[in-house]
């Protein structure tokens, strides 16, 4: 314990994460339904992204846990977030989408960024893009 308290000491960026990734897992009173989405500034982005495929990504979703969608298209790990529209280098103004589900179901995401309810896939894909 005491190395680690001094590896932890010496690099305070992965003490960050070690403090960020225990708090992640402590949560308590999540709300019934996707309360930020009316807040989240980047469901209203007027930008679309990257067509990243034409086809919508079906996937489990468990009630309470945040989900991140990539509305840049840019992201390895679609249709989820990884980081890549930080890149200083990509210049992208996309930000993602928060997602909390009411119920643990399965979800369609959208893959082509062109749908107008993020994050979830309408059928947009299915139009000339």
């Amino acid at each position: 314990m005491a190395l680690l308290r001094t590896y932890l000491l010496t690099n305070r960026i992965s003490a960050q994460l070690v403090v960020r990734t225990q708090h992640r897992g402590k949560r308590d009173n999540v709300p019934e339904g996707n309360a930020v989405s009316q807040f989240h500034a980047s469901t209203n982005q007027p930008e679309k992204g990257k067509i990243y495929d034409k086809k919508p990504f079906k996937f489990m979703c468990e009630k309470g846990k945040t989900y991140m969608w990539c509305s840049c298209g840019h992201s390895k790990t679609q249709p989820f977030c990884d980081g890549t529209h930080k890149s200083p280098f990509l210049n992208i103004k996309l930000r993602p989408v928060r997602f909390v589900p009411e119920e643990t179901k399965e979800y369609w995401f959208c893959n082509c960024k062109q749908t107008n309810s993020r994050p979830f896939c309408d059928g947009t894909h299915r139009n000339e893009v």
